[in-house]
């Protein structure tokens, strides 16, 4: 799966970018368990295909973790991106690290 990934990353400049990483990875997930194309998935066959896109993504980041020059534009981007999200969801950015020190600021005294 990693070697697939990594031929993949090469191949497809598009595949290296977050926002379009779902795509490619459902793609590679259906026809890891040969059901591309199918209209209609059982819930064994649902079940099969996320199994099959956890694995896939997990080597999609170890690829990149190994091979800094098939990051896309926005790797290094994500902590924004995020926080811009969360501001667009209606959440306050860096929610979790404002929790973790009021946390660990309440243990210590």
């Amino acid at each position: 799966m990693y070697d697939l990934i990594k031929q993949k990353l090469e191949l497809f400049l598009d595949f290296r970018e977050r926002k379009h990483r779902g795509k490619y990875l459902a793609i590679l997930a259906l026809r890891e368990c040969k059901l591309e194309g199918v209209d209609k998935l059982s819930h064994e066959q649902l079940s099969s295909v996320c199994v099959a896109y956890g694995s896939l993504e997990r080597a999609w980041r170890a690829v990149l973790a190994d091979y800094k020059e098939l990051r896309g534009s926005d790797y290094e981007e994500k902590e924004v991106l995020e926080q811009k999200k969360q501001i667009e969801l209606g959440y306050e950015p860096s929610f979790e690290q404002v929790n973790k020190k009021l946390l660990n600021d309440f243990d210590k005294a």
